[in-house]
């Protein structure tokens, strides 16, 4: 969706398919955030079916079960690893425990649907990799995490600046190797009068 690819079609394949991160740079490494926007953009391609015939729906297409299964289980299918995304004897013991008392997700009766609906990276209190804390009541037990951080801003300062020094490219003509031509989409307007609110960005 980010970068107008579309996807109308993806919905089909989904039982060979899993849910990834990709392009981290742009997007939440959270793939709960990602499952709930597939989730949903998966029942809105499959409502419009119906709703442009005009009729009614009667069925929710997509269940939060089928999002789960395919942050999870799938992900393991896809990398020919059974033992992956799974709670099970002689299954690598990856876990993420969220709390259900947090006030996103209290008063919980489905505890998929909870973390599928409701849930945000705050909710998640412990993380377990290959059975070995990374993150222990809601804190990372990485060592010298500080350290880590200011070593990564000083790289990210670096290749932004960098990136900043670039004119934004000229998309006009033809698409590189092929026989399409760009076009321009229609701007979202969220200001009221003159003006749109976009300001001059990409992002």
């Amino acid at each position: 969706m980010h970068y107008g690819h579309d996807h109308p079609h993806n919905h089909l394949i989904q039982d060979q398919a899993a849910l990834g991160i990709d392009t981290h740079f742009i997007y939440s490494t959270d793939l709960v955030t990602q499952a709930r926007r597939w989730l949903q953009y998966a029942r809105l391609t499959l409502y419009r079916w119906v709703l442009q015939n005009w009729h009614v729906l009667s069925n929710n297409p997509m269940s939060v079960n089928q999002a789960f299964m395919l942050a999870t289980r799938n992900g393991g299918l896809a990398l020919r690893r059974p033992d992956l995304g799974v709670i099970a004897k002689g299954a690598k013991a990856d876990i993420v425990v969220w709390d259900g008392m947090s006030p996103g997700m209290l008063g919980w009766d489905d505890p998929v649907a909870a973390v599928i609906l409701h849930s945000n990276v705050g909710d998640i209190k412990h993380v377990l990799v290959d059975g070995k804390f990374v993150k222990q009541d809601r804190k990372l037990t990485v060592e010298n995490y500080s350290s880590i951080q200011q070593r990564f801003l000083v790289t990210a300062r670096k290749v932004q600046a960098e990136w900043k020094k670039r004119p934004y490219p000229v998309l006009k003509g033809k698409y590189s190797l092929s026989d399409y031509r760009y076009e321009t989409v229609p701007y979202a307007d969220t200001v009221r009068g003159d003006g749109n609110g976009y300001r001059n960005q990409y992002l």
